[in-house]
């Protein structure tokens, strides 16, 4: 505790007084020097959720961000969490050899062998014992899994090997067990993060031959704690029966390529197609041949175990019911330098901002939340749990959330949000320098988007906090980042202070970039008076996925060839074109309401974003009440934007689709409808906004 208190004493000096709040002052006073403080303060354990590590990252954010001032929550979490007891992984023929599963020290890097860490594991892996021969399944998508069929390749009673990337690892032991395999190897291939990349660590910042990439593999219809969706996992909670939730069976073991290179140099099958060759200097081969036997045990342990999200608050000046929720995970699978604390300092960074103008006496208009999400790493568990037992509240009083997740990983800004979200975030760009010196963030990033007016923007899919704020609330949500280093530590042992500030840095220029940027946008949406949510991309977005829908069509054959938007979605696409006028006049207010028209203004600002929940959900999955953005429900990471549309087209039901077009038709009827009412109140001419 002594460490923290020390850190603590570094990182606290206050800020220098200056007389005019706003976002330039933020961004005037981030501090590298602090970054690498809170660096070392919630990266030098390591800390997977439920373990003393975790505990003890998780006193130290309390201290700090009481120390900041703030209200704090430790919100406890009672959640189903899995642990491995033992791995074994050995070709048993044509020549018995034991194959390692954890990585090993290397020159100048010991870390491998601290005995606080466990060896590379899967969590919510099966556990057995196995024999058998191997199929090399490529990245074990469904589309992968189809293609064996297609080549007459039987899986059934095999152990599959598969490489990462290309899906949630969950899903390729989803497939892989549907497909009749006995087990699982899932390897890193050198093609996709190591030398076929760059120099492999310590030399360089890419994946070596031990590298092991840690995660969960649990893959269902909801996201948060496996045993209570939709109700928060607290101690005495009314939880499923372990028995009856769809977690694997087969025992599933990650290892690293030279582990694979092993198994794979006997394999003697039909070479594999030319997509599916990987890194590893010989021919890929799609089976091994009945002489290549391997031999796979995993033995882990699935229980309850106690940890907590923190939530520190800034209470807001004249609308502290209404707040701005930022966040990251602080769980990992190691000492988490890069995944989660990348992100995770810049929420602290940001806090400490905040919380000292505060101090001089200002605040913003409403309230901010700085989270640290607990058990992310296992399934999106602590923030889901947060948001489920408070989600009445979240839905009517949440501005926005916006998310830090392994962040600041180089000199690159991006980011994936919502449509509403995207010009405040675009604004906050263009305030902030970019570390080249040539211009602004936003300046660099329309350089790389290659476009003159308006940034590139991913879409919001699976895979860390924003999930249960977007899917299950309706608010909307972003995640901000920099990227372009030249490493891959990914849920590594190697994942520490000393690779990351070998390979990303270590003068904190890019986690000082996207703090600025975070700053800038968290405080214009916390104290503009007018809220900063706006339609101004959602006519482009929607027809942009109407496309991507109708491409998708046809690449199923479920729509006629063509260019163009398809025809069973041209009644959608008709209902965003009517909206344009509306969205156009909403961009020509050019003043600020008074306080008692803005009170009705910014509730109808975010009824917009809520007005895509659908209490049904979607089919199958009715935990994802968002009917503008979900998770890829094959793929884990991936976005399914539309959803409800998506799956009618995937599953080729024509009746459906028909009746999905016409409810996305009356959803965008009623945010016109809102839309216009909120031009009404603004003053603007609304003449122009009939269809």
């Amino acid at each position: 505790m002594l460490h923290t208190l020390t850190l603590l004493g570094a990182i606290m000096a206050p800020l220098m007084a200056t007389a005019t709040p706003g976002p330039d002052q933020l961004i005037d006073q981030v501090s590298p020097e602090r970054l690498s403080a809170w660096h070392d303060m919630v990266a030098s354990v390591p800390h997977v959720a439920g373990t003393p590590g975790d505990e003890q990252v998780v006193q130290a954010l309390v201290e700090a961000f009481t120390e900041m001032g703030l209200e704090v929550e430790a919100h406890p979490i009672w959640t189903y969490l899995a642990y491995p007891k033992a791995a074994e992984l050995e070709i048993i023929s044509p020549e018995r050899q034991r194959l390692a599963v954890r990585e090993r020290a290397v020159e100048g890097d010991d870390t491998p062998d601290d005995a606080r860490h466990f060896f590379g594991f899967n969590a919510y892996s099966g556990s057995g014992e196995v024999t058998g021969e191997v199929v090399y399944a490529n990245r074990g998508t469904k589309e992968d899994f189809e293609r064996l069929a297609e080549l007459g390749v039987d899986v059934t009673g095999r152990i599959v090997i598969a490489r990462y990337g290309g899906n949630f690892r969950g899903y390729k032991a989803k497939f892989a067990e549907a497909a009749g395999a006995i087990g699982l190897i899932i390897y890193t291939d050198p093609r996709d993060s190591g030398y076929g990349r760059g120099l492999s660590w310590p030399e360089g910042g890419y994946a070596n031959e031990t590298h092991i990439q840690r995660g969960s593999i649990m893959t269902l219809p909801y996201s948060g704690d496996p045993l209570t969706p939709f109700i928060e996992a607290t101690e005495d909670a009314e939880r499923l029966d372990p028995a009856d939730v769809a977690l694997p069976t087969i025992p599933v073991q990650p290892v690293g390529w030279k582990a694979a290179e092993a198994i794979m140099r006997h394999m003697t099958g039909a070479e594999v197609p030319d997509e599916w060759q990987g890194g590893l200097p010989f021919r890929y081969r799609l089976t091994g041949g009945d002489e290549l036997t391997v031999r796979l045990l995993v033995e882990q342990t699935r229980e309850i175990r106690k940890t907590h999200n923190v939530v520190a608050t800034l209470e807001g000046r004249e609308a502290p019911d209404q707040y701005v929720v930022i966040g990251g995970h602080h769980d990992a699978w190691g000492f988490g330098a890069v995944d989660p604390t990348a992100g995770l300092i810049t929420v602290l960074e940001t806090a400490k901002l905040l919380s000292d103008q505060a101090r001089q006496g200002v605040r913003p208009r409403r309230s901010v939340r700085f989270a640290a999400w607990g058990a992310e790493e296992y399934g999106i568990i602590g923030s889901v749990e947060w948001v489920e037992s408070r989600l009445d509240d979240i839905v009517a009083n949440a501005v926005a959330y916006l998310n830090l997740d392994a962040s600041a990983m180089g000199p690159q800004f991006g980011s994936s949000a919502s449509p509403s979200l995207q010009p405040v975030i675009r604004r906050a760009a263009s305030m902030v320098p970019a570390i080249d010196g040539e211009g602004t963030v936003l300046d660099a990033w329309m350089r790389r988007s290659g476009t003159k007016d308006w940034p590139r923007f991913g879409d919001l899919g699976g895979g860390s906090d924003h999930v249960g704020f977007l899917a299950l609330a309706g608010v909307p949500a972003a995640g901000l980042g920099g990227r372009g280093s030249r490493g891959e530590s990914y849920h590594s042992l190697y994942d520490h202070l000393e690779w990351y500030r070998k390979v990303v840095g270590d003068d904190y220029a890019p986690a000082t970039m996207v703090t600025r940027v975070l700053a800038a946008t968290t405080w214009m949406l916390a104290d503009e008076p007018l809220l900063p949510l706006g339609p101004d991309r959602l006519d482009e977005d929607v027809l942009r996925h109407l496309e991507g829908l109708s491409e998708r069509g046809r690449a199923l054959g479920k729509f006629a060839k063509g260019e163009g938007i398809a025809p069973q979605l041209a009644d959608v696409a008709q209902a965003v074109r009517a909206l344009v006028p509306t969205i156009d006049t909403f961009r020509q207010a050019d003043h600020q309401p008074d306080p008692g028209v803005l009170a009705e203004i910014n509730p109808k600002l975010m009824a917009l974003d809520r007005a895509w929940l659908d209490p049904r959900g979607l089919p199958g999955r009715p935990w994802f009440r968002n009917l503008y953005a979900a998770t890829d429900e094959d793929s884990g990471y991936a976005a399914w934007m539309l959803p409800g549309l998506r799956h009618a087209v995937e599953k080729g039901d024509p009746e459906r689709l028909a009746a999905t077009v016409e409810h996305y038709v009356s959803i965008l009827e009623r945010i016109d409808n809102e839309l216009q009412a909120i031009n009404r109140l603004l003053g603007t001419d609304t003449d122009t906004a009939a269809p």
